[in-house]
């Protein structure tokens, strides 16, 4: 007769039942799985393709335009930085009970043969009752920074200790602050919080915060408005090298109001929300005639172009220098360039048959507005990084033990330590407590 297989059946504590005992066997094989080691590395390893494949291939938008951050939008990228992010969460959580034993220190009330059996151990005889030599070896060890743990048994004395504990917390702390990362990550790329957009301002003018193109996630209560007072262009000397952009701001939230003056580098910063300088532009106006003289009036914007009637030539616009009052533009004859330079506001310029007379120019600003909140959360993340990685470094885990027992005519001592990351410093402590408990 065929053997039946035995099922195995799950481990039911005293008064649970069968499927609570299921159900608890399914959680663990959840939380395992998800604190894996291996499922870390595998999503790491996501993540970096995903990261090559989003900056490689680059989509467009509907106008074209190369748009960087719609890839890292997907919820595909958003769901591995989730899974990552409870990876090292659960992992975090796994290693608190054993780090927060470590913290409390070492315990006194251990066997000879442990510190025996430590790598870096010695025997040594002192002539000093076990009670001097317990309080001596306190005292040594406070001197070299230690914390020190004690217990008796009768006339035998136990000393624990250790320093550079709170090194421990390095690694933690590292694995904490790539869980903030990420979560600042997620909150840039999921759109839940925050925008990124775009204001066009022309001067004189008047424009409320929600005119903006690309406005989200900001409360009605925190919209204000911003009037464009002027838009100025400095060239360096010559007159051919722009050297900065400036945009002269009134900012009206309320009853308060406030002049702020932006420029690349120094953008406006409002209700959390910033303006930096993008682009700009002008709108031109004038007359223009050939060889007929016939005037005809024109209003373009900056690198259009007008022809006068019965010619061959293209005057383009390609700037407005405020400080001269003076038009930059290109004169084009077919297609070769025949001037390049600038005239006066109202000033004719003639070329051959042909004039053109520049009388007004408006100016406009493009500033990129972005509203980040994940920003503040990266740093804290970095900063985290840093501390974690500098206490992992400086702070290196030395413990210590110690028996201290009578022996004829004194004590015998047996002293031990372990340290993970640093053994040379640990010799050094063995070697100098050793050395002053000998000369006694």
């Amino acid at each position: 007769m065929a053997k039946k297989p035995v099922k195995e059946e799950p481990n039911v504590s005293p008064g649970e039942s069968r499927d609570s005992a299921d159900d608890r066997g399914i959680i663990n094989t959840i939380w395992n799985f998800l604190s894996s080691m291996k499922l870390g590395i595998i999503l790491l390893l996501i993540l970096a393709a995903a990261s090559i494949i989003g900056t490689v291939w680059v989509p467009r938008d509907m106008y074209g335009q190369p748009d960087y951050l719609r890839f890292y939008n997907n919820p595909v990228f958003n769901l591995i930085l989730a899974l990552l992010a409870l990876n090292i969460l659960i992992c975090s959580l796994n290693r608190w009970k054993s780090l927060r034993g470590t913290l409390k220190g070492p315990k006194a009330d251990v066997s000879e043969n442990f510190v025996k059996n430590l790598k870096s151990h010695s025997s040594i005889k002192v002539k000093t009752g076990p009670d001097k030599a317990f309080e001596k070896i306190r005292e040594l060890l406070r001197k070299k920074g230690y914390r020190v743990f004690t217990s008796e048994e009768g006339e035998t004395f136990k000393v624990a200790s250790d320093r550079g504990h709170l090194g421990i917390i390095g690694p933690y702390l590292t694995h904490l602050s790539f869980l903030v990362i990420i979560l600042a990550v997620m909150i840039k790329f999921s759109g839940l919080a925050g925008f990124d957009g775009t204001f066009v301002g022309w001067e004189g003018e008047t424009y409320s915060l929600g005119q903006v193109q690309g406005i989200d996630n900001v409360d009605f209560d925190d919209y204000f408005d911003i009037r464009v007072e002027d838009f100025r262009t400095e060239y360096r000397p010559g007159g051919r090298e722009i050297k900065q952009w400036y945009s002269d701001l009134k900012v009206i939230d309320g009853d308060n109001s406030y002049d702020f003056t932006l420029y690349v580098n120094k953008p406006l910063v409002h209700n959390g929300i910033k303006f930096y300088q993008s682009s700009f532009g002008h709108q031109f106006s004038g007359k223009v005639s050939g060889p007929e003289k016939k005037d005809q009036d024109f209003s373009i914007a900056m690198q259009d172009y007008v022809q006068p009637e019965g010619t061959d030539l293209f005057f383009v616009p390609m700037g407005y220098d405020d400080a001269n009052k003076e038009v930059k533009f290109y004169l084009y004859q077919g297609r070769q360039a025949v001037f390049d330079g600038g005239v006066a506001l109202n000033t004719p310029y003639k070329y051959g048959d042909a004039e053109v007379t520049f009388q007004d120019v408006r100016s406009y600003t493009v500033l990129s507005t972005k509203k980040d909140p994940g920003v503040p959360v990266i740093g804290a993340g970095s900063i985290l990084l840093i501390v974690g990685i500098v206490i992992s470094f400086l702070l290196r885990q030395r413990r210590i033990w110690s028996v201290i027992r009578p022996e004829k005519e004194g004590s015998l001592i047996e002293i031990g330590g372990i340290s993970a990351k640093d053994k040379r410093g640990l010799d050094r402590d063995l070697e100098y407590i050793a050395s002053e408990l000998k000369n006694r």
